[in-house]
């Protein structure tokens, strides 16, 4: 049992809040960016609002990400995408009417029990809290007491507990064990929380399904570089012909004070990892003017640059596999743990959102290499499309003979 400080001890809400959405800036930061980096307001301005048509980049993310800086042309500006021209391509590569599929990915228990059923490698679920869905052999959670109970006598810590459905790592939250004396459930950030008040909040504030997962163990050479906390994979894969291939990889950083990898989270960082070969060349954190590129880790003091991402080759192997399952999805994006004995898929995403390689990469999503692989991807779709939307009709034809 581990001792608690009372300092330690919170009474607000446990589980990670949604992120604030990037706002348009307060007139100090336009003022600085014409000063830092000679682009006058109106020129920002013009800018932002071709961004925005033509990219889906919207006024905060045009500073967040740097849009105005000098050294790109306004070429390579139209290369980048926001959340809105991110997900905009992901519907060119994943035409909705193909992606009937997109609720049973989202549902982290059966997506988790498919790959499992494949001898894929992913999360074992201990538990899932939900007011009416059953989920077969897994325990079930009904009430707050149910949770509670759960949490203090039949969970196998370390957990990692999160929504049902959801991104961003909004809900989430590495619990580490119980302080029973104290009545306590312990976060991986060294926070503790009422053991009742958070099982209600789990129940309460999530009642489309929470799930409470085993924790991954991180292989030693990760934790060694970044910390203990999981920091995933992103793969993100395609299919152009037939066969899915990883078209790009970046590694999501947690801050030293995190219990997840999400990027918006202040201190954490974003990897650049050559796809091919899973080599770590350096990461960046911040935003805005707050961007740096940083070479080493500022907790351990270890270089990221040549850092080999173990069993890369199986990383690439299991994400492929995965999206194979699904080939009518042009595109795909997967967080993959990497455990001590391979990688474990977390999850699945059929709307990537494409800013995490833009950012340490430093390139626009729709650069030169990658923009005629979404055409091919695209013609691919469409043409699985038209072929479905045919056969639709000789159906209904068939039907009123």
């Amino acid at each position: 049992m581990s001792s608690i400080d009372a300092s330690q001890i919170h009474s607000q809400k446990a589980l990670l809040a949604a992120p604030e959405k990037a706002t348009m800036p307060a007139s100090k930061m336009i003022v600085e960016v014409a000063r830092q980096f000679g682009v006058s307001p109106i020129k920002q301005m013009r800018e932002m609002f071709k961004l925005d048509r033509k990219a889906g980049i919207s006024f905060g993310e045009y500073y967040a990400a740097q849009h105005y800086r000098t050294d790109l042309t306004a070429e390579e500006k139209l290369q980048f995408v926001g959340e809105k021209g991110s997900y905009k391509l992901n519907l060119r590569l994943s035409p909705a009417k193909l992606g009937d599929k997109r609720s049973f990915i989202r549902d982290k228990v059966l997506y988790t029990t498919m790959l499992k059923g494949m001898d894929l490698p992913t999360t074992q679920t201990q538990a899932v809290a939900h007011g009416e869905r059953g989920f077969g052999a897994i325990k079930t959670l009904r009430t707050p007491a149910d949770v509670a109970r759960f949490l203090t006598s039949e969970a196998v810590y370390p957990v990692f507990a999160k929504p049902l459905e959801g991104s961003k790592s909004v809900g989430s939250a590495l619990l580490t064990g119980f302080n029973a004396e104290k009545g306590l459930i312990e976060m991986g950030n060294g926070k503790a929380f009422d053991i009742d008040a958070f099982a209600a909040e789990v129940v309460n504030d999530y009642p489309e399904g929470f799930t409470f997962q085993s924790a991954v163990q991180q292989h030693k050479s990760v934790s060694a570089l970044a910390g203990q906390a999981v920091g995933t994979m992103r793969v993100v894969t395609v299919i152009e012909d037939s066969v899915p291939r990883v078209l790009y990889a970046v590694w999501k950083i947690p801050s030293p004070k995190a219990m997840s990898d999400n990027f918006w989270q202040s201190g954490s960082m974003l990897g650049a990892v050559d796809a091919e070969n899973g080599k770590v060349s350096h990461a960046i954190t911040g935003a805005g003017l707050d961007r740096e590129i940083i070479e080493q880790h500022p907790v351990s003091g270890k270089s990221f640059a040549g850092f080999q991402v173990p069993h890369w080759d199986k990383v690439k192997e299991v994400a492929q596999q995965g999206h194979s399952l699904f080939p009518e999805f042009g595109v795909f994006g997967w967080d993959i743990a990497i455990g001590e004995d391979g990688p474990v898929i977390i999850e699945c995403n059929a709307n990537p959102f494409h800013t995490l390689y833009q950012l340490p990469h430093d390139r626009g999503i729709n650069n030169p290499d990658f923009a005629p692989v979404f055409d091919k991807v695209e013609a691919r779709t469409q043409a699985i499309l038209e072929t479905r939307t045919e056969q639709m009709k000789k159906i209904r034809k068939d039907q009123r003979i």
